[in-house]
């Protein structure tokens, strides 16, 4: 069985943005990059299937700079992925969803899979939009936000989360599946794997070395804006609770305007 994890390099949830007027473009320069950590989930998946016995190779795809290679090392390869794919071309820099999903489908009809895992999301535009693309694209069947898997011969059992229960899907290979917190707990990356990561395949290709034109992105970020300031905190003064509770509703009802 041959597995894909498509995977993107987010900034860290604790970085720190500095936005002081609406902007076309954010200052990214000091940001810390990570492995987007719904894509975790789809690493460890793929890892523990492999690890169940069979042979099962593993392949990260991602579309970035070179710089990518740092996260694809730490965050992939020394965690149990067995390869990666690099797609560096800069007009794919900032692109959108449907501009990814075309180079990443480019490389798994290229190559061919049994199974395609990426997460539900990427934490920097959570449009969630990747896996549905990606099985379109494929004309491959395909389930979303999974929270446990099990693979047949030739098919699978996922269970998602839905409003009020669970849905449980079937579905026939090739598939392409979205991960979501409560599917597994990621492991972290020793030393060791760490060094031995390096030693492992990296093919770095562009759109052309693909047979692409170079996809056009449907969508586009026009501005950034920081969010409004915070108002001045009115505190109420009052002896008797009740004529405090009547001024408060009195102020969310005129001023605030949430009830």
């Amino acid at each position: 069985m041959k597995i894909a994890v498509c995977v993107k390099q987010v900034p860290d949830s604790e970085t720190r943005i500095t936005l002081a007027a609406p902007a076309a473009q954010l200052d990214d320069s000091g940001f810390t990059r990570v492995l987007n950590p719904y894509d975790a989930y789809a690493v460890e998946e793929a890892v523990k299937i492999k690890e169940a016995g069979g042979e099962v190779e593993v392949t990260a795809i991602i579309a970035g700079p070179e710089t990518v290679k740092e996260t694809l090392k730490k965050d992939c390869l020394a965690v149990g992925c067995d390869k990666a794919i690099i797609i560096s071309d800069p007009e794919l820099v900032g692109a959108d969803e449907m501009a990814l999903a075309t180079a990443m489908a480019a490389v798994i009809k290229r190559d061919g899979y049994d199974l395609v895992l990426t997460g539900i999301k990427a934490i920097d535009d959570d449009s969630g939009q990747l896996g549905i693309i990606l099985g379109e694209m494929l004309d491959m069947a395909h389930v979303s936000t999974i929270t446990k898997l099990d693979l047949g011969e030739g098919s699978l059992t996922a269970e998602r989360e839905i409003e009020g229960g669970k849905e449980i899907v079937e579905a026939s290979l090739p598939a392409v599946l979205t991960c979501q917190k409560g599917l597994n707990e990621p492991r972290l990356p020793s030393l060791p794997n760490i060094m031995k990561a390096g030693m492992k395949p990296m093919e770095t290709v562009t759109c052309a070395d693909l047979g692409l034109e170079l996809p056009t992105s449907l969508s586009t970020v026009k501005t950034f804006s920081p969010p409004p300031a915070r108002g001045e905190c009115k505190l109420i003064d009052a002896e008797d609770p009740a004529a405090a509770a009547r001024e408060l509703a009195r102020l969310l009802n005129e001023e605030a305007k949430v009830i």
